[in-house]
């Protein structure tokens, strides 16, 4: 199936009234999987005017673990230009996967963030907007928990 970009799937819930972010993603090692981290943080950046602070849980890349804190560091100055914090926490027994809003809401996506499959080419659509990009099957739950409201 096609047609489910963030955007689509997280763009209702990320407005005015979210001030945080938590993502809890296991598997933010290779490339395109902290490709998916960043375009999610381009999504809230771009929805959440009021957006001041985003932490992502993940675990440590043992084998590449340069190539992933160079990438958090960047991702962490860019985002200060921003005006927005971004702390990343890491824990080695974590497997559940979510993004928990201040605005109350909580995504579960069984696949996490890395829902979809690989572009053929480069150059076709769904090759930078995920919205034509084919997705591996999955579920996506949505709650609203008053105790996460902070707004």
């Amino acid at each position: 199936a096609t047609g489910y970009s963030y955007r689509r799937i997280f763009g209702k819930y990320l407005n005015e009234d979210v001030r945080e972010v938590l993502i809890e993603e296991p598997y933010v090692r290779d490339h395109y999987q902290i490709c998916n981290v960043v375009m999610l943080c381009e999504l809230a950046v771009s929805s959440c005017r009021n957006l001041k602070y985003i932490q992502l849980l993940t675990v440590k890349d043992e084998k590449n673990n340069d190539e992933q804190g160079r990438a958090f560091e960047t991702l962490k100055k860019n985002l200060q230009e921003h005006a927005i914090k971004f702390v990343v926490e890491y824990s080695e027994h974590m497997h559940d996967r979510q993004v928990i809003l201040s605005n109350g809401y909580v995504v579960k996506i069984g696949r996490g963030l890395n829902y979809f499959k690989p572009s053929p080419t480069r150059y076709q659509l769904g090759a930078f907007d995920h919205h034509f990009r084919q997705c591996r099957e999955t579920n996506v739950d949505v709650f609203y928990c008053p105790e996460n409201n902070k707004s």
